[in-house]
C-alpha cells in the first residue's frame, strides 16, 4: 500500500473511547522503546504522526490512526511498564 494520506483518529484509555470502524485494525504491540510509534510513522510516510521520544513509555493512552481509510493502525503502550 502506497500511503498518501494519514491522520489520527482519537486517543483513548477505556473501550468506550474506541472508535466504531468497519474497516480493519492492526495493533502495534510490544515491549518498550522498541520503536512500535516509529514503525507508524514510517508506515504512514510521515515523521510525526506518532508521538516518540528517547525515553521509554512516550505511549501512555491507545492511539487510533487512519491510514488512507482503509486501514486502522492501533498504537499501544507497554502493558506493565513502570519508571524506576
Amino acid at each position: 500500500m502506497n500511503i498518501k494520506w494519514s491522520e489520527h483518529i482519537t486517543t483513548a484509555v477505556a473501550p468506550k473511547g474506541y472508535p466504531e470502524s468497519e474497516i480493519p485494525e492492526i495493533a502495534m504491540v510490544g515491549r518498550s522503546n522498541v520503536g512500535k510509534s516509529s514503525v507508524i510513522n514510517f508506515l504512514a510516510g510521515r515523521k510525526n504522526l506518532a508521538r516518540v521520544g528517547s525515553t521509554p513509555g512516550k505511549t501512555r493512552q491507545i492511539n487510533f490512526y487512519s491510514l488512507e481509510g482503509k486501514l486502522i493502525q492501533v498504537d499501544l503502550p507497554v502493558y506493565g511498564y513502570a519508571r524506576i
